[in-house]
């Protein structure tokens, strides 16, 4: 791996921290992806995330501006995505939204490992 990927995936990492376990991350943005609705707040929390990783993405790589509008795009649709599946599966099954139970947490490392492998893609994407 090149100083550069390590640089790009850890700022990529620390966005997505940003975006989710900050105020970046609104009560009414928490409450939407908790229940997997509605998927208004849920849009405006990816579109967030979106936001940031085109930030680090430019920041860091300087890459063409159609490689920018990808990794912006992937973000924001498998963002969205992730966040909306786990939370209607914990509505459907709440066994899966009970911090109590064993597959909550299973089902939030699921969902991590997802959003983590998407930025690896992201990555590896932007510096092809």
């Amino acid at each position: 791996m090149t100083n550069q990927a390590g640089v790009l995936l850890a700022f990529l990492f620390v966005a997505h921290f940003l975006g989710d376990f900050t105020p970046l991350a609104s009560a009414r943005m928490l409450d939407a992806k908790a229940k997997g609705a509605p998927l208004g707040p849920i849009a405006l929390h990816a579109l967030i995330h979106a936001v940031l990783v085109g930030v680090v993405v430019t920041a860091i790589t300087r890459p063409d501006p159609m490689l920018i509008l990808g990794a912006v795009s992937i973000e924001f649709w498998t963002h969205l995505g992730l966040d909306w599946f786990k939370g209607r599966l914990g509505a459907r099954n709440p066994v899966f939204a009970d911090p109590g139970r064993r597959p909550f947490w299973t089902a939030l490392g699921v969902d991590q490992l997802a959003h983590s492998l998407v930025l690896v893609g992201i990555a590896a994407l932007v510096l092809m």
